[in-house]
């Protein structure tokens, strides 16, 4: 699906911009209704694993202080926020949802939306006051809770944010949802998983290779294999405490770490003229990631 997306701009099919068309179809409509179906249609203690939650917020967490403290050393203070997301905010929508519908297809809409949870609130809101605290302090727009509380509030407002919250509320009252209803929400989040790949294929293709090729190779690096070596180390401190991870689902934060950054990282690099650099960053993530999540795939399913 890759290939075929990246062929049909390449042939004039559709145009690069389409591709943002289709995302936003992906991000609004197809990604909502799956995972609202997912939790919607569970009983609320077989939707949230705080277990699952605990490793995949302490793996970032401590991805994001490592690549923090290297990249306070590596480059200035304008380009670290943006390095350091690239490093530790994977693309969990577009490329991880079908790898986990391949792998752990019982649990894939579950672990979609405790991925997006955990990203949302957390990951996305943290490199985003990252990115702030490199700006010139004329430039800042307020403390740093100040940040935090603009971000929660344009969180609340998004589609995905909204859909989990609704399913969480239908889930936990035990409520079913009408037959004609249910369809529905399976015929839209049906189309997820191949318009998300063909999505990535196609904006390929408006990237290019200018920018810091440097530090967008220590951002991949940091992305594809300094996160998964940092989520087996916290699967195995927290098994010290007796916190076993189902298999199923150690094999899904494994390959959720593995991922290559988000696509939208460069929407928020734009904003602070870093829009090269993430583009170039994301190209080579994904690039890379076609040899390195495939070892992590070997490695562990």
């Amino acid at each position: 699906m890759v290939a075929i997306g990246y062929a049909s701009v390449t042939k004039g099919v559709f145009r690069p911009q389409d591709m943002s068309i289709l995302g936003g179809w992906v991000m609004n409509f197809a990604l909502p209704a799956l995972v609202f179906g997912a939790i919607a249609s569970r009983p609320i203690s077989e939707v949230v694993h705080f277990d699952y939650i605990t490793v995949y917020l302490f793996s970032g967490l401590l991805t994001a202080g490592l690549m923090f403290l290297w990249f306070s050393i590596a480059t200035d203070p304008g380009r670290r926020g943006v390095v350091m997301m690239i490093s530790y905010c994977p693309n969990t929508g577009f490329i991880g949802y079908p790898m986990f519908l391949m792998l752990v297809p019982d649990h894939a809409g579950i672990i979609l939306a405790m991925n997006f949870l955990v990203e949302n609130i957390i990951f996305v809101p943290l490199a985003l006051m990252a990115i702030e605290a490199g700006k010139p302090r004329e430039d800042r727009k307020g403390n740093a809770l100040q940040q935090l509380g603009q971000v929660l509030r344009n969180l609340i407002k998004r589609p995905l944010i909204i859909a989990i919250i609704l399913g969480f509320v239908i889930s936990a009252l035990g409520l079913s949802l009408p037959g004609p209803v249910h369809k529905l929400i399976d015929l839209v989040a049906g189309s997820a998983s191949a318009v998300a790949l063909f999505v990535i294929g196609g904006s390929l293709v408006g990237l290019s290779f200018e920018g810091n090729l440097r530090l967008a190779g220590q951002a991949a690096v940091g992305k594809l294999i300094v996160m998964p070596l940092c989520t087996a180390l916290v699967i195995f401190l927290v098994a010290r405490f007796g916190v076993t991870l189902d298999p199923d689902l150690r094999t899904a934060v494994l390959i959720s770490a593995a991922l290559p950054t988000m696509a939208i990282a460069a929407l928020f690099a734009q904003e602070v003229g870093r829009g090269a650099l993430a583009s170039l960053s994301i190209l080579v993530n994904t690039l890379a990631a076609f040899i390195t999540l495939n070892i992590v795939l070997f490695l562990v399913v």
